[in-house]
């Protein structure tokens, strides 16, 4: 009898669809939209494959360093095109210069995340930016190994679960991958933003087509929708999706219980946004409303893989002060207690916006929420952290 890890276990990582020789696994959405292995008992032989490529029911033995180094690093042509420092474009241009491949989360036909590969510069926008919401993997793992297999040196971007499920469908370590992990929150469902989006798209009276859930050209929040071809910032209920987010309200079940937010990290780097940089540690002298990435180097690998990087700047700051406002990096989100409701609320075609905010109390109306808000609108914090950041620099 085949049994595939806990409900409230299972990342949805695929490692076990793409291991099925007999192609008896399938993933397929449950009532909140969240992919969940699904066996065909009439192709499935009891090979207990599946099993034994499951992160969550054999573990690897984790090999890396349980003290990364942690530096603060953008890329000089990516920053400004990038929701942090541009981390991940400048370990993208590496990879591709040396003529090879790498695999991100992008945007697909109607606002679909899944995860795409790019052999070319060009390729690399559509990878760019924070997805908030969980990517579909489809057969990328068997694509990635038949690469490998080839020789291709391959760079693979992802939550920390789907670089796990990568590895352990790979079941052996390649020289020519190199795997970054990202400082995850948790991921709602594509039924849940396709749901927001469809209230938002009437709430507004306009059909969305784009959304960007960080701004690329400075260091902030804000998410923005395209109307009439031009990105407009969305702020208070019409940003309800980044709300809920934000009160981890919206996360497939697992994430409250992650595995591989700790340290030792699951990939070669980790990366992530360097909050609070300078007011943690030692003062840092550099401007940073155009925004920082964090890396840590979790292994040799990493390690060589950052030092090959080009035209970046790159400064090594201590690990304690990386980890004081990037949390998610040691310990998963907490669920939030009415989490399931409001999915549900989301899921429901009948609930507008403004009803969700109300009845679920998401959107901070305090003064504090508010000057907040109004700073984020108006740019005034960009104008505070200039200051702050050369007062600290004295």
């Amino acid at each position: 009898m085949i049994e595939l890890a806990p409900h409230n276990l299972c990342t949805g990582c695929t490692s076990c669809a793409n291991t099925c020789p007999h192609h008896a696994i399938t993933m397929q959405a449950d009532g909140e939209g969240f992919l969940y292995p699904a066996i065909d008992r009439n192709l499935c032989v009891e090979c207990g494959l599946c099993t034994k490529r499951c992160p969550i029911l054999l573990p690897e033995q984790q090999k890396n360093e349980s003290s990364p180094k942690a530096f603060a690093l953008w890329s000089y042509p990516d920053r400004t095109v990038s929701s942090s420092g541009g981390a991940f474009s400048a370990f993208a241009r590496s990879v591709i210069k040396t003529g090879g491949r790498v695999w991100g989360a992008a945007f697909v036909g109607k606002l679909k995340c899944r995860h795409v590969e790019s052999d070319s510069l060009d390729g690399l926008a559509a990878l760019r930016g924070s997805k908030y919401v969980q990517s579909d993997l489809g057969s990328v793992f068997s694509l990635i190994k038949e690469e490998l297999q080839q020789g291709i040196q391959v760079l693979f971007c992802g939550t920390p679960c789907q670089v796990a499920g990568l590895q352990a469908y790979l079941h052996k370590g390649y020289d020519n991958l190199l795997t970054l992990d990202l400082a995850c929150h948790g991921v709602p469902s594509d039924a849940i933003l396709q749901a927001y989006i469809k209230k938002l798209s009437v709430k507004k009276g306009i059909n969305i087509d784009k959304f960007e859930f960080r701004r690329l050209n400075g260091w902030g929040f804000a998410p923005a929708v395209e109307i009439r071809g031009k990105l407009c910032p969305i702020y208070g209920i019409d940003d309800l999706y980044m709300k809920a987010f934000d009160r981890s309200a919206l996360f497939r079940l697992s994430c409250y219980s992650c595995p591989y937010a700790r340290i030792p990290r699951v990939g070669d780097c980790t990366i992530a946004d360097f909050w609070g940089i300078g007011r943690h540690g030692k003062p840092f002298k550099q401007n940073v409303l155009k925004g920082v990435s964090l890396v840590l180097t979790n292994n040799k690998k990493g390690e060589e893989a950052i030092s090959h990087l080009e035209n970046v700047f790159m400064e090594q700051r201590t690990l304690e002060e990386a980890l004081v406002e990037n949390h998610n990096i040691t310990s998963p989100s907490v669920q939030h207690p009415r989490r399931n409701l409001i999915i549900q609320a989301f899921l429901n075609s009948s609930k507008p916006l403004d009803e969700i905010a109300v009845e679920f109390d998401l959107i901070d109306n305090s003064l504090k929420g508010k000057v907040k808000e109004l700073a984020s609108k108006w740019h005034v914090f960009d104008v505070v952290k200039s200051v702050y950041n050369k007062y600290k620099s004295l």
